[in-house]
């Protein structure tokens, strides 16, 4: 298992939190925490996706924001048939969750694709329409990392209902920018790293999260 630490960067409040994924071969964990100002709550959601090695082909999600009280959990079986929250949701048979989209680039990217195109769905709100997803590679350009130095990176595209949504920059296959329509997240090396400067209760998600990691590794979980 790989955990990146992306340092989340919003345009207003600056440098407020951290995008953290475990990435395995069967599973991604993300965590997403952030605090936009002093009087502001901790935005937090965690979400977990089990796959067979493609998320195309997904098995289970959970999605848990407990500042909005949004809980969900998806199963879809060997035959297609998806249950969201225990009910029957047929139209996501053949649908990938918005945050699987990392890992539907990093295989992009393996197999040299130019483009990929998919179906989306919102796990917060998955009785919502799907809606059609497609990564575009742009080619290769300069672009500014968290302190302050370039990189040639290549940039991807993601266009949603044929509109133009999130941007991601890739060094050698791994994604060391994104912006989020606005926000922006950036790889940085390490846990201090990612926390140095941030809100005490935010960096105390962080490492909670971390620290899950850090228990499967001990236990040889993958």
């Amino acid at each position: 298992m790989r955990t990146d630490h992306h340092a989340f960067v919003d345009g207003d409040a600056g440098r407020c939190g951290a995008i953290l994924r475990h990435v395995g071969s069967r599973s991604l964990r993300t965590r997403t925490v952030f605090r936009m100002g002093d009087e502001a709550p901790v935005y937090l959601v965690d979400h977990v996706v089990d796959h067979d090695g493609d998320v195309r082909r997904w098995e289970r999600f959970t999605y848990d924001a407990p500042g909005s009280e949004c809980h969900r959990t998806g199963t879809r079986d060997t035959g297609g048939s998806v249950h969201v929250d225990g009910t029957p949701a047929p139209h996501l048979a053949d649908a990938v969750g918005g945050y699987g989209e990392h890992l539907v680039l990093a295989q992009m990217l393996d197999d040299e694709l130019d483009t990929v195109s998919y179906v989306q769905f919102d796990e917060s709100e998955p009785g919502a329409a799907t809606q059609e997803a497609e990564l575009h590679r742009r080619g290769f350009e300069e672009t500014e990392l968290l302190d302050g130095s370039t990189v040639e990176a290549e940039r991807i595209q993601l266009v949603v209902a044929g509109r133009p949504t999130n941007t991601h920059w890739c060094v050698e296959g791994r994604v060391v920018k994104s912006d989020w329509c606005g926000a922006e997240s950036f790889l940085v090396d390490d846990l201090d790293a990612l926390c140095a400067g941030l809100d005490r209760e935010v960096a105390a998600r962080i490492r909670e999260f971390a620290a899950v990691r850090s228990g499967a590794a001990a236990t040889g979980a993958s």
